[in-house]
C-alpha cells in the first residue's frame, strides 16, 4: 500500500534514498512501493529485526533494536535464539521420517513436472 501523503512528499521533496527489508527474490528498485531505492534481502527473522529498529543503518553488535515496556534496550543478542535453542528445535522437529516422507514422493506429479 501507499504512504501516507506527507511521507511521499518528504521523499521526493528531499530527495531521500528510502530503503526497504524483505525476505522474498524481488528485492529491486521499486517493488515494495516505488519511492523505496535500495532493498535488501534477508532472512525472514531479519526482517523482523530490522523492523524493530526502523532503519537500515544499524550495528546490530553493538545497537538497541528498541526498547522494552520498562524503557530498557533490547538487543539484536536478547532476542535471537541461541545456538543450543536452535539446535534444540532442530532436534525436536527434523526427523529422518520427515524427510524420507517428504522426498519418496518428489518425483510425482505431472507431465509437466
Amino acid at each position: 500500500g501507499d504512504l501516507q501523503p506527507e511521507l511521499n512528499e518528504i521523499i521526493q521533496k528531499e530527495d531521500l534514498c528510502v530503503a526497504s527489508v524483505l525476505s522474498g527474490n524481488r528485492n529491486f528498485e521499486g517493488r515494495v512501493h516505488p519511492l523505496t531505492k535500495a532493498n535488501f534481502l534477508a532472512s525472514p527473522p531479519l526482517v523482523v529485526a530490522f523492523a524493530l529498529a526502523g532503519k537500515v543503518d544499524i550495528d546490530f553488535a553493538t545497537e538497541p533494536l528498541c526498547k522494552d515496556a520498562q524503557g530498557n534496550d533490547v538487543f539484536f543478542k536478547d532476542v535471537w535464539p541461541s545456538r543450543e535453542e536452535i539446535q534444540a528445535t532442530v532436534n525436536s522437529s527434523v526427523t529422518r521420517e520427515h524427510f524420507q516422507t517428504v522426498y519418496s514422493k518428489i518425483t510425482d506429479g505431472s507431465a509437466l513436472w
